[in-house]
């Protein structure tokens, strides 16, 4: 089947990396299905990308919905992102988010076990290496897998999840591990984090300093999200990789030192102050070194298109352009 005649359903496609994966699909011709319990988020900012795509409101955890909505919409592709991710409210109610995750992909490996759809992309996360955090230590997709929250932790019981319908059943499903993504415009009073740069670039928007007591020493491989859509658009069409685990980030490691110092070139006049430590970002999401992105590159053709300065720099763009601010 050519690209071009393919179908593709997103789950989660009101978050970023679904809009942004939604962006890009349709600019490459593809029929998009949008799969999603929010009716609010990304799709809001991006009329022109919400008017193109088949929005339907569904939970993932109802498989009867799921498979009336693959048949009805002749979808044969999926890319599935829905996900709970909260770590400090799933946390207490872990069931909850085991039930939307491992529940959620339950049924798209179903889909495709039943003979629905050709091939899966499942985001995974780099969450699932666990704490690893010598800058200098580029972690392959071979390397062992340590998950400390309930989040991470539902990531790897669902890459073992993919394995068994891979091996077992024959699915086509590919996982990828993708690191702190940022580039949101939805929410962005709330910080996470693991990663608060798409919190930094809004209050520069606003007018408003950074006076953060402590985290310029936190870091992490710091990903853009029109650079993870591509990354799932490159394993959806891809025809035949030789392995199905892939990680996809930039490839390099930045503390939040070097994102303030970058932030204070493209807005010299604010100020900008993180003093040391890495509190409080440490508290929630374990600091990792960077991915080694080179399988990703070789067998999928990945590419990253900006550095840090460049994707900022985009990022700052397209918030005043899409939010008027």
């Amino acid at each position: 089947m050519g690209v071009e005649n393919m179908s593709v359903m997103i789950t989660g496609i009101n978050g970023m990396t679904g809009l942004h994966t939604a962006k890009l699909l349709l600019e490459e011709g593809l029929k998009v299905v949008g799969y999603d319990n929010n009716r609010s988020g990304e799709l809001a900012f991006y009329p022109e990308i919400e008017q193109q795509v088949q929005f339907v409101w569904g939970d993932i955890v109802h498989f009867g919905h799921l498979l009336e909505t693959v048949e009805e919409n002749g979808v044969d592709h999926i890319i599935h992102l829905a996900a709970l991710r909260n770590e400090v409210l799933y946390k207490s109610v872990p069931t909850e988010l085991l039930r939307v995750n491992i529940g959620g992909l339950t049924n798209i490996l179903e889909l495709a076990r039943i003979g629905k759809i050709r091939r899966v992309v499942f985001a995974s996360s780099a969450s699932v290496y666990g704490k690893m955090d010598d800058p200098n230590q580029t972690i392959s997709e071979d390397a062992p897998l340590d998950p400390k929250g309930i989040y991470a932790n539902s990531k790897a019981m669902s890459e073992s999840l993919c394995r068994a319908y891979r091996n077992v059943y024959g699915v086509d499903v590919i996982n990828l591990r993708i690191s702190r993504v940022y580039g949101r415009l939805a929410n962005l009073d709330t910080l996470e984090f693991g990663n608060p740069i798409s919190s930094f670039v809004y209050k520069l928007l606003q007018g408003k300093s950074i006076a953060e007591e402590s985290g310029a020493d936190f870091g992490g491989d710091f990903t853009y999200v029109p650079d993870v859509a591509f990354g799932c658009y490159r394993a959806l069409c891809t025809p035949s990789p030789e392995n199905w685990i892939f990680n996809i980030s930039t490839g390099t490691f930045y503390r939040l030192s070097e994102v303030a110092a970058a932030l204070a070139e493209l807005f010299p006049k604010a100020r900008i102050s993180i003093g040391p430590g890495m509190h409080p970002y440490i508290t929630q999401s374990p600091m990792r070194g960077p991915l080694d992105i080179g399988r990703a590159q070789k067998e999928l053709s990945f590419r990253v298109a900006r550095d840090l300065k460049g994707s900022l720099e985009h990022f700052v763009e397209t918030l005043r352009q899409r939010q008027g601010i």
